[in-house]
């Protein structure tokens, strides 16, 4: 190889590595649009699973319990996954938004949803112990 063959692969390598930093780490804890999922349709999740979830899961123990993030997540070091979930009720399918957010060491940090009237199906958590779905903050 000679010197602008071996110039030419650093400054690949580099610009490869500088734009695996933007997909890097996601702590952006909106909700994405619907319309960028990558399960559109969603799907109805084993409520009994999802109940399960509980901050300090890995998410190799997540995963079967709930599957895959329904959005596009970040490539590294993934922080937050999405999902679009559909619960039926008496009178309808309610659709849902659900969120579990990682900590640097890739456990469950804390979990939420988008409209509080989705938590009847299975409460938000935080790793401190409250029960979000708990108005009265008492530790459970």
């Amino acid at each position: 190889m000679n010197i602008r063959s071996v110039t030419a692969t650093v400054g690949a390598l580099s610009c490869l590595i500088g734009l695996a930093a933007c997909v890097g780490p996601s702590t952006d804890a909106s909700f994405p649009e619907h319309s960028v999922a990558t399960w559109p349709d969603g799907t109805f999740p084993n409520v009994d699973n999802l109940r399960m979830v509980e901050p300090g899961m890995t998410k190799g123990q997540v995963y079967p319990l709930i599957g895959a993030p329904h959005f596009h997540e970040s490539v590294f070091h993934v922080r937050v996954w999405n999902y679009l979930f559909h619960f039926r009720t008496e009178d309808k399918t309610l659709t849902c938004e659900y969120q579990i957010a990682f900590d640097d060491h890739g456990r469950v940090n804390r979990t939420r949803w988008n409209d509080q009237q989705c938590e009847r199906f299975a409460p938000a958590k935080i790793a401190d112990g409250v029960d979000r779905s708990d108005t009265s903050g008492k530790v459970q």
